[in-house]
């Protein structure tokens, strides 16, 4: 998998591994899986993870990927309620996000902030801790928001095409993430220049492709 799309399916692992979710999902300060942009080599190299962490990290995104099945497979049973089901989701998926970034130490947790604005663009300004940074106004925070809940009824609607067999996988990144693109274009029109600025700081240095 080459970095670029590897960068596609992490800003899209939880949309796309997720695809029951209601589009009144919460923000996150960590809107895609944790251990997933662990996973990639290009991150732990920048962050210099060690033979250790990577073992912990290994675990963790194992235990990721088998509560998903899980939760979602119970989900298709007649007495399942889509909302308890939503609310297990993000219960596992915030504890399983708070498991990977305790194995970082402070230095690594600092840079791994950067490189999670870097990699989702704009569309990090959906994350509460962001915003705060910027200090969005009230205007500009309804006008995100109404671009957030629009973006995760557009990601359903793709999920269930792909469910439904209308588009397949390839496709579905591909679409997800051109309209990740569009997001992150639209939301940087509403920012000031000195908030894109502090943005762009907030981003620190890239990744190096290895």
């Amino acid at each position: 998998m080459t970095f670029k799309r590897s960068l596609a399916v992490l800003a899209l692992a939880l949309s796309v591994a997720v695809a029951s979710l209601h589009a009144t999902t919460r923000a996150t300060d960590y809107p895609g899986s944790v251990s997933i942009l662990l996973d990639l080599p290009a991150v732990r190299s920048d962050l210099g993870i060690s033979s250790k962490q990577k073992s912990q990290l290994k675990t963790i995104r194992k235990e990721l990927d088998a509560k998903t099945k899980a939760i979602l497979k119970k989900s298709k049973s007649p007495q399942s309620s889509g909302l308890t089901t939503d609310q297990r989701l993000f219960g596992m998926i915030d504890l399983n996000n708070a498991e990977a970034l305790a194995v970082l130490v402070p230095d690594q947790l600092n840079r791994f902030h950067e490189i999670q604005n870097r990699m989702l663009g704009y569309t990090m300004v959906f994350s509460p801790r962001v915003q705060k940074k910027l200090g969005l106004s009230q205007s500009q925070f309804r006008k995100i928001e109404k671009i957030r809940i629009r973006g995760l009824e557009f990601v359903a609607q793709a999920n269930r095409s792909f469910e439904e067999g209308t588009m397949n996988h390839d496709k579905r990144l591909e679409v997800l993430r051109a309209y990740r693109i569009d997001q992150s274009a639209e939301i940087k029109k509403i920012l000031t220049p000195t908030q894109a600025e502090t943005f762009a700081k907030i981003c620190g240095k890239p990744v190096k492709e290895i």
